[in-house]
């Protein structure tokens, strides 16, 4: 890989093990899906007391898992039961198996809570009539971390999630430890003068999909669909990491067809974005130590001197900050997992801000 990087000074604070949660007691889950549903068998997970000292699970044989929200469930998995969490957060569009091929891979003592965000995945869907906007991303992390009684919380993320993970690290400076972005530099922002255009389209974006509610969502042969993911993700992700994807991201039917899991309204834009102003205030406050990881052919949303503005908040304001360039595609972590994973480990076994 190509690297640049910067580290900026020494940390001393410790991230507890996970100290508290739910209990899932074993169950079957009926996730209802267009009319269709599917069960899941649910292991009992109880992660209430886990030290980091005890014996750590399978890291390949990650256990799923169901968090409880007012508006439905949150799904996920965790790989590595037993270790020092870290929250892990996918793309638009993706879902929790976006780290199959680099959970694996993490150092030994590290636990990877992986979730669907709503609307993805195997997660609930959001209510009919509400759109997804990107601040909500925060709440989400914030409902996960409460469900595991985490005191103090490190996030791994990639693209979409890699700027919200930024953002809650300025919400709660105190308590997140690391946080390391995947192909994503800042939240996308939104000029003020645009905004009242945008709001508009998004608005006519949400009821149009509205219109749309009920119907049956189209069905596919597996490999076509495969195809689709393949071509819609502009060549980001390779047949085999569509095929990961699918697992959590698609539903097979009696007849032997797909539909695709994602809420429709996943597609509207957001009504009310961030000025850049408003996400500089957020970066203003992050104490956390940062490893942003940027793909040389992953896209670029804005222009190379926010970027520079925003990396330079990070590099002053961030415990310590690395900046590495990789090769590779925006989903380098799922297609070619093995590039990014020494830079990972290396960045969540330094000792300046977990104890083991």
């Amino acid at each position: 890989f190509i690297s640049i990087s910067s580290t900026v000074g020494p940390g001393n604070s410790a991230t507890r093990g996970i100290s508290r949660a739910g209990c899932l007691t074993s169950n079957f889950l009926n996730i209802k899906r267009h009319g269709t549903s599917s069960c899941i068998p649910l292991k009992v997970l109880n992660l209430r007391n886990i030290s980091t000292s005890m014996k750590m699970s399978d890291s390949g044989t990650p256990k799923e898992i169901i968090i409880p929200i007012p508006s439905g469930h949150i799904a996920g998995k965790v790989w590595n039961e037993g270790g020092i969490p870290f929250v892990g957060l996918h793309g638009w569009m993706d879902n929790a198996g976006t780290w199959d091929k680099l959970a694996p891979l993490l150092p030994k003592n590290v636990s990877l809570i992986s979730i669907d965000l709503p609307g993805h995945g195997l997660s609930s869907h959001r209510p009919s009539g509400t759109s997804h906007h990107f601040s909500n991303l925060l709440l989400v992390i914030e409902r996960v971390v409460q469900h595991f009684g985490l005191s103090e919380v490190n996030l791994l993320a990639h693209s979409m999630s890699s700027g919200a993970s930024i953002l809650y690290a300025g919400t709660f400076p105190e308590k997140v430890k690391k946080v390391i972005m995947i192909d994503l530099i800042k939240p996308i922002s939104v000029d003020a003068t645009d905004q009242p255009l945008k709001t508009a389209q998004g608005i006519g974006d949400l009821l149009a999909l509205e219109s749309k509610i009920g119907r049956l969502p189209p069905r596919y042969e597996f490999n076509d669909m495969v195809d689709k993911m393949v071509k819609s993700y502009g060549d980001s992700l390779s047949e085999e990491a569509a095929k990961i994807l699918l697992k959590r991201g698609s539903t097979k039917h009696a007849d032997g067809l797909y539909s695709f899991n994602y809420d429709p309204q996943l597609k509207a834009r957001n009504i009310f974005g961030m000025t850049f102003e408003q996400q500089k205030a957020f970066a203003n406050r992050i104490q956390c130590e940062l490893l942003l990881i940027k793909c040389s052919n992953g896209p670029l949303y804005e222009s190379m001197e926010m970027y520079n503005e925003m990396l330079s908040i990070y590099e002053k304001k961030a415990k310590k900050y690395i900046y590495k360039i990789v090769e590779g595609s925006h989903h380098v972590h799922l297609n070619n997992a093995e590039i990014v994973a020494p830079i990972l480990c290396e960045f969540m076994q330094n000792n300046d801000s977990l104890v083991s």
